[in-house]
């Protein structure tokens, strides 16, 4: 019985076992045993022999396996199939992002470098844990002087039986011309069949790389790996499945996954639980009591009520008290409490699942469109807003110092007075319009500030741009035809979180902003922001100014004090969300010959001292 080809390998392609040069099938040991020493693993072996081999290797207890030399082969006695693993997985992608080429390499742990740096990337994961059972990360290996030689990884795990997402989702037949399918997912089929589905149980991309699109080429990455290395219980994988908080607010996982719904949680039901496996542990037995077996739910159960009966021995809490702790929502709790208790409240999540066969490509594909429902009619789009600023001029009148030293340099270079009376700009007539960008450029010196301050200025009288505006020598003048609500990057107070600016804004809302705009660790939300590095605080600044949801939003020196990634980042969510939001963008910078491939501007006004503004693009149409 063997299985079709992964989906994107076509059926002709050269396996890596051929079926003439497949091993004995008599020659087979099953794995007893798994030691990890450092970046390898020893395997015990039923025949008396022992491997070692790579620390993740996709291989456990229960496998049956041929090793000749550098060959290792395992044998899925549900497939009659064989699948190679001697040789560590690895994928080259070269990435081009708007300016930036950066070739990526995917693949297994091999080293104690890559182990050592995994390990470390390991504590960003904002929950920490991860997977049980088989553990495969696919790390992201770079070779950039200004990056770490890690930048992340996505690890692969075992699937959980149980995810009512999944059972709603797969809950029509699905069969295979070997005959592997289901007529219902009911608890026969997934406990049979939950070893086709692979998981990904963590992923972390370094916090400085992220906003950059990094995370679609690492699912795909998993992916690639799953179809044709993953294996469990006799079986290859079908299907690769994610479940994450941070797809509610950030779905970065591309469009080879479908959401499949959220997963039930356990409020309705995880009091009853506490109190009865928790009653048990009190009992003359302990922990024993407990009832044993039963997966991996079972498992995190009772994991769950192990730190509920720590909580109970540190603390004055009675089990009844604890028991209904666990019912109200965590700002209701003491610190106490909620750091006890937090993680036993599991809460709905969002759930997507990818084909990693065209049948179950095919199967996704059908259940997505039986589940679709009709979109309304989609209403005419009025025509894009549209500022004219026309005969915009820009005067500085400065006083000159009046000292011995002065006056001598003065005669010297033939400028005589007790003031200058300079002009920046002179006649600028342009258009601003809803959801573009347009980029001010300019060497130091040549306006881009003073003329910044009169687009603010003139469309918003009321508000003050800051301290050109508090200027009295800055003349600005100019008409425009109608005002605009702008935003400027606000002032934040170091003292305060992050948090303490959501505003109105849902916080859903402000997760997904601030996430598209770089800003994806959650631990800095709630961190004084003086902690916050300055590429950090800058990165904040730009979302809580799109949080406004102004109509036109202003940035002087934009991304001037950024590394490439970060400033890459920043633009990619820029570009995004004024597009989305039907945000008018005008950002200045000195830095355009380095921004602009990452901007690509619809519009570009570009300044010279003592010479004559050019203008290219939407804003010449006025």
């Amino acid at each position: 019985m063997s299985l079709e080809s992964p989906i994107n390998e076509p059926r002709n392609a050269k396996r890596t076992v051929k079926s003439g040069s497949r091993p004995d099938q008599a020659a087979c040991q099953q794995v007893l045993s798994r030691v990890n020493k450092g970046s390898k693993s020893v395997f015990r072996l039923s025949g008396g022999s022992t491997i070692e081999a790579r620390r993740f290797l996709a291989l456990g207890a229960r496998d049956s396996v041929v090793s000749d030399g550098n060959r290792l082969t395992v044998f899925l006695r549900k497939e009659q199939d064989w699948i190679e693993l001697g040789e560590a997985w690895q994928q080259q992608v070269t990435l081009d992002m708007n300016g930036i080429t950066l070739p990526i390499t995917f693949k297994e742990v091999e080293t104690e470098e890559e182990l050592t740096a995994f390990l470390q990337l390991k504590k960003f994961h904002y929950r920490g844990g991860g997977g049980a059972g088989r553990t495969v990360p696919i790390i992201g290996v770079v070779e950039a002087v200004d990056l770490p030689r890690v930048i992340g990884f996505v690890e692969l795990t075992s699937s959980m039986i149980a995810n009512t997402a999944r059972k709603r989702f797969f809950d029509a037949p699905y069969r295979e011309k070997n005959g592997l399918g289901w007529n219902a997912w009911d608890r026969s089929a997934s406990r049979e069949l939950s070893s086709i589905i692979c998981r990904i149980s963590r992923f972390v991309i370094h916090p400085e790389l992220r906003g950059l699109g990094l995370a679609a080429h690492f699912t795909s990455a998993a992916r690639s790996f799953a179809g044709k290395k993953w294996h469990f219980g006799g079986y290859r994988a079908r299907f690769l499945e994610i479940t994450a908080d941070m797809l509610r607010y950030y779905p970065f996982v591309g469009a080879d996954f479908t959401c499949m719904g959220e997963t039930e949680g356990n409020g309705h039901r995880v009091s009853k639980d506490m109190s009865y496996l928790v009653r048990r542990a009190l009992s003359n037995e302990g922990i024993k009591a407990m009832p044993q077996g039963g997966g991996g739910i079972m498992s995190l159960q009772r994991g769950y009520a192990t730190t509920l009966l720590e909580y109970l021995q540190r603390t004055d809490v009675g089990l009844e008290d604890a028991i209904s702790q666990l019912r109200y929502e965590p700002a209701m709790l003491d610190q106490e409490a909620w750091e006890a208790l937090y993680r036993i409240n599991r809460r709905p999540k969002p759930c997507y699942i990818s084909g990693l066969t065209q049948s179950a490509s095919q199967y996704i594909r059908a259940r997505t469109e039986a589940k679709h429902t009709p979109k309304k009619a989609e209403k005419r789009c009025a025509p894009p807003s549209v500022w004219s600023l026309a005969n915009v001029k820009v005067h500085v009148r400065s006083d000159i110092l009046q000292t011995t030293d002065g006056r001598i340099l003065q005669d010297a270079f033939g400028f005589v007075g007790a003031g200058l009376d300079y002009p920046i700009i002179e006649d600028l007539s342009f258009s601003l319009k809803a959801s573009s960008l347009t980029l001010i450029c300019g060497a130091s010196g040549a306006g881009k500030s003073l003329l910044v301050a009169a687009i603010s200025n003139l469309l918003s009288p009321t508000e003050q741009f800051g301290e050109a505006e508090a200027a009295s020598e800055v003349s600005i003048s100019g008409t425009v035809s109608r005002t605009a609500k702008t935003s400027l990057l606000p002032k934040v107070d170091g003292k305060l979180a992050a948090l303490d600016y959501l505003g109105k804004n849902s916080l859903h809302h402000f997760l997904a902003v601030t996430a598209r705009c770089g800003l994806a660790e959650p631990q800095l939300f709630v961190r004084p922001i003086h902690t916050l590095s300055s590429g950090q605080r800058y990165r904040l600044q730009v979302a809580l100014a799109f949080l406004r949801s102004p109509e036109i939003l202003i940035i002087d020196n934009f991304c001037e004090s950024l590394d490439r990634f970060s400033a890459r980042a920043v633009c990619r969510g820029l570009v995004s969300l004024a597009k989305e939001q039907e945000v008018c963008v005008v950002a200045a910078t000195a830095a355009y010959d380095r921004l602009e491939e990452f901007l690509q501007p619809d519009a570009k006004i570009m300044l010279r001292r003592g010479g004559m503004p050019s203008i290219e693009g939407t804003a010449n149409e006025i």
